[in-house]
């Protein structure tokens, strides 16, 4: 009775060894096409283009063609996240959603979950002849240049600069930071929600690292002492080498008594004006160039959440 069980049950492994082993191999015979048909469009893609998509990158027949390419940039995000992207920790989920760039160029669809290697291809692209529209990205900052270009050519007076950012004072750190650079000075806006009492990170053209307040004020509000101790009070984390102020109106006696005894430079509304003038004469009617609306690895960065930023 024994024996008669044991063949029967040798019988059944063997089958089912069988049918794994037939699985596995239709899983690898498919996953060999796929590579295979990979390859196929990649080298058709380069033949067409002369831009090698990259290994990371998946490409595929796209519905319709598509001239002048188009693109759409995809980042990383938290399952669980909070308000302002970075990870719920009320929840046990750790996941990341890689959300995907889409590349669409003539007849291809390219998709890729890094957004800084799917920019780059599109950057090789582009210089290799081929036409592919602004993203978001790139158009909200050429938006953004031209508007501070704008701003800086209409700042003929205070103001005309408070005027300017009557309705988003917020706009005013970006004229400042972009004003900074038209003299060689590194600038960064702060984000707004962690701006830690400062509105700006800059280093002046001899490598100086300050911090710097930017206030858009009515020219009668004038900037007391209190908000100078309020910035040199956020330096104490900060470390920065120097403190600068900026505003659109003036310095009560004491606010300048203050600044010299810690060092802190002030710019009022008058210099700012002057600051503006000379902006305007050193750059003259240059329009920025096509390079300028072009992202960086930190205009990207800011997209991703910033518990995720290494």
């Amino acid at each position: 009775m024994m024996n008669s069980i044991f063949p029967q049950h040798l019988h059944f492994i063997d089958i089912a060894i069988a049918v794994i082993v037939a699985i596995a191999l239709v899983a690898l015979l498919v996953k060999l096409v796929q590579l295979l048909i990979q390859e196929i469009r990649r080298d058709r893609f380069y033949r067409e283009y002369g831009v090698a998509v990259p290994k990371s990158m998946r490409i595929r027949k796209a519905k319709r063609p598509q001239v002048p390419g188009s693109f759409v940039l995809g980042y990383p995000v938290w399952k669980a996240a909070k308000r302002d992207g970075t990870r719920d920790r009320r929840s046990n989920d750790t996941g990341i959603i890689h959300q995907l760039s889409v590349i669409l160029v003539g007849q291809w669809k390219i998709l890729g979950d890094d957004p800084f290697a799917s920019y780059a291809f599109v950057r090789q692209l582009r210089d290799a002849g081929t036409l592919i529209s602004y993203c978001a990205e790139e158009q909200a900052k050429r938006d953004a240049v031209l508007a501070q270009l704008r701003a800086r050519r209409t700042a003929t007076s205070i103001d005309a600069i408070v005027q300017r950012f009557s309705i988003n004072p917020s706009d005013f750190e970006g004229f400042c930071a972009d004003l900074l650079r038209q003299f060689g000075w590194q600038a960064q806006v702060t984000p707004p929600t962690r701006d830690g009492g400062f509105d700006l990170k800059i280093h002046s053209p001899n490598g100086t690292s300050y911090i710097a307040e930017c206030k858009c004020y009515n020219p009668r509000h004038h900037i007391g002492r209190p908000l100078l101790q309020k910035l040199q009070g956020a330096n104490m984390t900060e470390h920065a080498q120097g403190l600068l102020f900026i505003t659109t109106s003036r310095f009560t006696s004491d606010a300048l008594e203050y600044a010299q005894q810690v060092g802190m430079e002030l710019i009022d509304g008058a210099q700012l004006v002057r600051l503006c003038q000379e902006a305007l004469q050193i750059q003259g009617d240059i329009q920025p160039s096509e390079s300028s609306f072009m992202l960086t690895r930190a205009d990207l960065m800011q997209h991703i959440p910033a518990d995720m930023r290494v």
